[in-house]
């Protein structure tokens, strides 16, 4: 089943690219979106591997939760209010309404945290496809664990 989920994803992730006009590849959309990961510090709550706990604590596991893509899009864009998921579209709640609101439908204590590092559009996108496509109701594994660290790492022989 999971083949057929797989095969069933490919096409959708290059339909999404090529409608905004980003002509790569599918492991270059994914080498970016693990170099994104790291830029915005991703794994500072959901740990390099992406199933949580880390440094902060905060973070839930990216590999249990099954989003679409755009729910993802939606997620990193905005945030989750009430939560310690940061948004990391500077648009978002001042010109970009997330939620259906604005900064001024909140508190300064209800306002949604914004992340120290802002994406844009092209990386918010290579950001969900990752996590769509190699997190996501995956198991961690050592081909994972071996791309994260490029050349490897002694936490991958233990896989």
């Amino acid at each position: 089943m999971k083949k057929i989920s797989s095969i069933l994803t490919l096409p959708f992730i290059f339909l999404t690219y090529f409608s905004f006009g980003i002509e790569e590849n599918k492991d270059e959309i994914l080498r970016k979106g693990l170099i994104v990961y790291k830029k915005a510090n991703c794994m500072g709550c959901h740990s390099w591997h992406g199933k949580g706990g880390g440094g902060y604590g905060a973070g839930v596991s990216l590999r249990e939760p099954s989003y679409e893509i755009n729910e993802l899009i939606n997620i990193i864009k905005c945030g989750i209010p009430g939560t310690g998921m940061p948004y990391f579209y500077k648009k978002s709640y001042k010109t970009q309404k997330c939620y259906g609101t604005l900064k001024e439908d909140y508190t300064e204590a209800q306002m949604p945290k914004n992340s120290i590092t802002f994406l844009n559009e092209r990386q918010i996108k290579s950001l969900a496809t990752f996590v769509y496509t190699e997190l996501q109701n995956k198991e961690l594994d050592k081909q994972y664990c071996v791309k994260f660290f490029k050349k490897g790492s002694k936490i991958c022989e233990n896989l």
